[in-house]
């Protein structure tokens, strides 16, 4: 049972839900003074023994979470703050970490089956620049296992691993830990930590479980349910340690493993310390290299992102994970049939339906323009889109990336057309690419090519050749450089219209959810806000909200429609306010 319940104050935060219970601390999901979300971990100080607190006074995690202080690595949970509480007569010190929304790595497994080679090997190197960053401070993790690697999914569509438990973090243990090890998973331990050493090389063949587990959906060796131990640690070393005495199974009906990859994992998983890799980088570096030769080649001939190992770091380039086209597609866009049915039939019929494709003659698509009025939901159409698809995709946001005369954003941009391709098919979405490559003429002219414009052109084109399909958004077509509007970058230009009466239905329903409101009309709602884009309709629900709550009243059809009534569209298809699709 968990001690702190939802709503009470543990320093500035207040706690929202209950985690679970661990050997030494339990964990919560708490929100903030700036009503953020955040992870906290509460110890109860006096249950934990002196020789397994720092310096005797603080907890290990704590001290050493702060040591580390993750804000250059985006693949290790970032350490917030900390603080000590006292409940009753008892102590307790907390940890707060940032919070990450996605799925645990174990579950996704568990869910969707294992990953192909490429993708666990992505998921892999990500681990590994975090274990990097983790030894270049002279700590070991200890307990690099599935259900400790979040995959958060970020604003661009890709599924980054995020270290997010640092439970049993310490210096180098030969001898007694200084954490409790009971917890550990057997299958992912190293066979020296059964007798109490932890070392750099302890977490290299965690790791290597790790990618085993994410290949072939379970531990290696994992032959024995080790819950019929009842928790006896001996019977359950003794057990480990025979089947570990069994060749390493390497191949089975589901999974065929190239020679390179099984000669990789067998080095991981060495039993003998001494015959691993030597570090997370030269681990990282040989699944590069054997695994992603294209990438690899790609490094080093970019001065760059060469590899420049340092004792304990790596830098190994770009590590990008993408997201798999697999969610509802275009059931997510409500309304717009039109549009819907015409990107099935000029874009989609022909990417999906290859051989007819080729029987027909039908032209390869290199890219795809959707351009509309901010609010009318393009971003949303763009992911709707690429799920259709079903290909790897990821979103790149022009806001985010920068302009191509900025320094480092050509490279940086080359680097995204390099991995895409080697994960082709592959959808490459741009949103809002008016940003990425302005157009200098005010006018929307065309203006004179710069060497910057032609890198940025040669990238876009013919991307069809190499598997990739560009899809762009834009709110101003007029201010994209037009040297890129040119046959072969964009091949089809598709107008995204303000949301039609179904889909501000839907809106409507979808903001007032969860809300104190009477029975609503929502027909008569979406009648009312002709020409109201998504922003529009978020803005007025807010403003009854905001009136119901003042006058102590739930919110009613009456109040939403008198703010329909004095509220103008921002875009009126009508009177060509503010856009004009011609």
């Amino acid at each position: 049972m968990e001690t702190f319940k939802k709503g009470e104050k543990i320093g500035k935060y207040v706690i929202n839900s209950f985690i679970k219970k661990g050997a030494v601390a339990e964990s919560y999901t708490v929100l903030g003074p700036d009503d953020m979300m955040y992870f906290m971990k509460i110890y109860e100080l006096q249950s934990i023994p002196k020789e397994q607190l720092f310096e005797g006074k603080e907890v290990y995690e704590i001290q050493l979470c702060k040591e580390l202080n993750t804000d250059e690595n985006a693949n290790v949970v970032r350490y917030v703050d900390n603080g000590e509480v006292k409940k009753g007569n008892v102590v307790y010190h907390y940890l707060v970490t940032e919070f990450y929304r996605g799925m645990l790595l174990y579950d996704a497994v568990k869910q969707g089956g294992p990953f192909d080679l490429e993708d666990a090997v992505q998921i892999t190197l990500c681990v590994l620049t975090g274990l990097s960053f983790i030894h270049s401070r002279a700590l070991i993790h200890n307990d690099i296992r599935p259900s400790n690697i979040m995959l958060q999914e970020l604003d661009d569509g890709m599924l980054m691993p995020t270290i997010i438990d640092l439970g049993h973090i310490s210096y180098m243990v030969k001898g007694r830990p200084t954490f409790v090890d009971e917890d550990l998973m057997p299958y992912f331990r190293a066979p020296e930590t059964f007798r109490a050493v932890y070392t750099v090389k302890s977490d290299i063949f965690s790791t290597g479980a790790l990618l085993y587990f994410l290949i072939f959906g379970k531990s290696p060796w994992e032959i024995v349910d080790l819950r019929t131990f009842n928790g006896d640690k001996q019977k359950i070393a003794d057990a480990v340690k025979k089947a570990r005495k069994q060749d390493l199974v390497l191949e089975t009906d589901e999974v065929k493993l190239p020679d390179y990859m099984k000669a990789i994992l067998q080095k991981a998983l060495a039993k003998k310390p001494e015959d691993r890799f030597a570090s997370a980088g030269e681990f990282a570096q040989d699944l590069i290299e054997q695994v992603m030769p294209e990438l690899a080649k790609k490094m080093e001939d970019n001065e760059q992102n060469a590899c420049a190992e340092e004792e304990g770091q790596v830098n190994a380039g770009p590590v990008i994970t993408f997201k798999k086209g697999s969610g509802s597609g275009f059931d997510n866009v409500t309304g717009r049939d039109e549009l819907k049915e015409q990107l099935r039939k000029e874009v989609l019929f022909a990417l999906q339906n290859p051989e007819k494709a080729k029987a027909y003659k039908l032209p390869a698509i290199n890219g795809v323009l959707l351009y509309g009025p901010p609010g009318c939901g393009k971003s949303l159409v763009l992911q709707s889109f690429a799920e259709e698809l079903g290909f790897n995709y990821s979103i790149i946001k022009g806001v985010e990336m920068g302009h191509i005369y900025q320094e480092g954003v050509l490279d940086n941009l080359q680097r995204i057309f390099d991995a895409a391709e080697i994960k082709a098919p592959f959808v490459l979405c741009f949103d809002e690419i008016e940003f990425i490559a302005p157009n200098p003429n005010a006018e929307g002219e065309e203006s004179n090519i710069t060497p910057q414009i032609s890198a940025f052109f040669s990238m876009l084109n013919d991307c069809s050749k190499k598997g990739i399909l560009v899809v762009a958004t834009t709110n101003r077509p007029d201010l994209i450089d037009q040297a890129i509007m040119r046959v072969g970058c964009f091949d089809r230009v598709f107008f995204v219209p303000q949301p039609d009466r179904e889909a501000r239905k839907d809106i409507f329903m979808d903001h007032l959810k969860d809300r104190p409101c009477e029975e609503l009309d929502f027909d008569e709602l979406a009648r009312l806000s002709d020409d109201f884009n998504a922003g529009d309709i978020t803005e007025a629900v807010n403003e009854a909200a905001m009136t119901a709550a003042y006058n102590d009243v739930p919110i009613s059809q009456k109040i939403l429609v008198d703010v329909l009534k004095y509220k103008n569209p921002t875009y009126s298809t009508k009177t060509r306010i503010g856009f004009n699709k011609n």
